[in-house]
């Protein structure tokens, strides 16, 4: 099995890369339609290394408390919509260290295609909608 079809394997295979990749998909989105800025999302799919993946990942990460506020508030005024059952919006689109740690670890093998997967992900996930 070669590198590439490996870290496939793991990202959409292994249990706790898969919750790691599914929490980090599920902030992306949300930073998605908070901050609307899909440059982000660019940077993490064109990276040529890992520095410049990590560098994509602190980008978005940086600002995850003012999006899930900005997204809880959101939501509260119907600017957002969740389209599943959501009592703690904080907490179903928040990511956490282990999470970025597990993704981190297996970028390290191939980070552009964990960026691309993660970026496209993101981008086709519906679970968080703007209503205007």
């Amino acid at each position: 099995m070669s590198g590439s079809k490996e870290v496939l394997e793991k990202l959409f295979r292994d249990e706790e890369i898969k919750r790691a990749r599914e929490r980090f998909v599920r902030y992306l989105a949300a930073y998605k339609v908070v901050e609307a800025n899909l440059a982000l999302f660019d940077k993490m799919a064109r990276c040529r290394d890992i520095s410049e993946l990590l560098s994509a990942i602190y980008e978005g990460v940086r600002v995850k408390d003012r999006v899930l506020a900005r997204l809880e508030d959101g939501v509260k005024r119907g600017e957002y919509k969740i389209t599943f059952e959501c009592k703690d919006v904080k907490g179903t689109f928040s990511v956490g260290h282990d999470d970025v740690e597990k993704l981190i670890d297996l970028a390290r093998c191939d980070p552009k295609l964990v960026g691309t997967v993660l970026a496209t992900l993101a981008l086709a996930y519906g679970g968080v909608q703007p209503t205007r």
